[in-house]
């Protein structure tokens, strides 16, 4: 498939035999939420998809979710259903009793005032404040709905701000890292410096683990060019954008937020309720499916299911009907292809798109950072692309490409790389007798750059 799949770990999905028939159906991304569950869990669940794709001899991409700043509820035990118009208070940790509602920032109660309307679940709960004291408020349900531990909290029109950023999700970030997180994602995150942070941190400790930004509050939203281009791949979080923004909104938004990663040559990846109904229903709902296919034609590089996944009564069902819409529409793909004159690295990359399609060739492409395939992937050929690296980061990056297969090497220079990816494709029967393939590299610092194209 074109555009990749991806799906949450969680109580439904983190058994063995359910994560090799997710591997199976087509799967090679996942993603483990730091916001629910705790270490021992994480460690088990990224200990077994390690298992089961060593097993299976598939690569994997491992994403660990940041809490980030955000507001959650705790204290109460499983999940608690209300009534529109009743009232029931939330407290500051540790001064409800037992089975309370409670929060843990303290900044919260400063900064909630009587008549706001507080948010959770994806937009689907609604309270209005009545009454706020130092360390408690007290509420009224605009609508029947469900609360459960873990939950963010926010109030609508305004956002949370408890401090640095790093500093405030420095504990997770370690948490990440002992997990071997390929990608860490940056959640509530509301301008470039709070990714140039966690970036330069981790860089000063050796690391190269990737960083995808989740946009889903209105300061990301304003800032999201800047925000995507110091990331290495943009999260369109289209539940929380729905607690910060009425939900007629949230298309739009999607679509702008799209449009600007691409514009800035940044996979972006679409996730929450993609298959909503599958959390109770074997199979999805028509709207589902014209969402699904109209994420595929915006050219979207990932879609992640969420919950569906996660905690719901279909897991491996709803990752094998994501595959299928997917399938049916990503040939539909044809998007502009807006290109810079000043860009040198955008045109040559688009030259490559554009000669193979004139040639019905192949791409075939050896990359030592990722960036050359990144360009072309950007461009949606009707090509198909092939990236060869011998830098197992790298191969993680590709993964997230709309349209890449990766192909893993030895290190090597760009000329042998190229030889070496040629050989590659023929023994795994990729490239057959007959077909056209257009050879390249990023364009690097040597005074001559080579595009070879060769008839099998």
């Amino acid at each position: 498939m074109k555009t990749k799949l991806a799906c949450t770990i969680g109580p439904s999905s983190g058994e063995r035999a359910v994560i090799r028939e997710i591997f199976k159906v087509g799967c090679r991304i996942f993603r483990i939420n730091l916001s629910h569950g705790g270490p021992e869990l994480w460690r088990r669940w990224a200990g077994l998809l390690r298992e089961v794709g060593e097993e299976l001899g598939l690569d994997h991409v491992l994403i660990t979710d940041l809490r980030g700043p955000s507001v959650r509820f705790e204290g109460f035990k499983g999940r608690r259903q209300l009534k529109a118009g009743e009232r029931f208070p939330i407290f500051l940790r540790g001064l409800g009793g037992e089975d309370s509602l409670e929060i843990g920032s303290r900044e919260f109660f400063k900064t909630v005032s009587q008549g706001d309307v507080l948010v959770t679940d994806d937009g689907r709960g609604q309270m209005e404040v009545l009454t706020v004291g130092d360390d408690r408020v007290d509420v009224r349900a605009l609508a029947d709905m469900e609360l459960a531990p873990g939950k963010s909290l926010v109030v609508r029109g305004r956002e949370s701000f408890v401090g640095g950023y790093l500093e405030n999700s420095l504990k997770e970030i370690e948490e990440a890292v002992s997990l071997e997180a390929d990608f860490i994602g940056l959640s509530l995150v509301r301008t470039r410096f709070d990714v140039d942070s966690v970036r330069e941190y981790l860089v000063g400790r050796g690391l190269e683990t990737g960083l995808i930004a989740k946009v889903e509050t209105p300061s990301a939203v304003a800032n999201v060019v800047e925000i995507a281009e110091a990331a290495d791949a943009v999260l369109v979080a289209r539940g929380d954008l729905g607690m910060h923004y009425s939900l007629e909104k949230v298309p739009r938004l999607q679509k702008e937020i799209v449009d600007a990663s691409m514009r800035v040559g940044r996979p972006v990846i679409v996730a929450t309720q993609l298959l909503g109904s599958m959390m109770m229903e074997p199979t999805p709902s028509r709207s589902e499916i014209v969402d699904i296919m109209n994420c595929v034609e915006y050219g979207v590089d990932v879609l992640m299911l969420t919950g569906e996944t996660a905690v719901g009564r279909y897991p491996v069902e709803a990752v094998k009907w994501l595959g299928k819409v997917v399938e049916t529409y990503e040939d539909g793909v044809s998007l502009p292809r807006p290109v810079g004159r000043e860009n040198i690295f955008d045109r040559f990359a688009l030259g490559v798109v554009e000669l193979a399609e004139a040639l019905g060739a192949k791409i075939a492409v050896y990359t030592k950072a990722g960036n050359g395939a990144r360009r072309i992937s950007r461009y949606k050929p009707r090509a198909e692309i092939y990236a060869g690296s011998g830098r197992n980061q790298t191969i993680k990056r590709l993964m997230l490409l709309w349209g890449v297969t990766p192909i893993k090497l030895d290190e090597l220079d760009y000329m042998e790389g190229l030889d070496a990816l040629m050989d590659e494709l023929s023994s795994q029967g990729y490239i057959r007798p007959g077909d056209t393939l257009v050879l390249t590299y990023g364009i690097s610092d040597e005074p001559v750059h080579i595009i070879k194209i060769v008839k099998i």
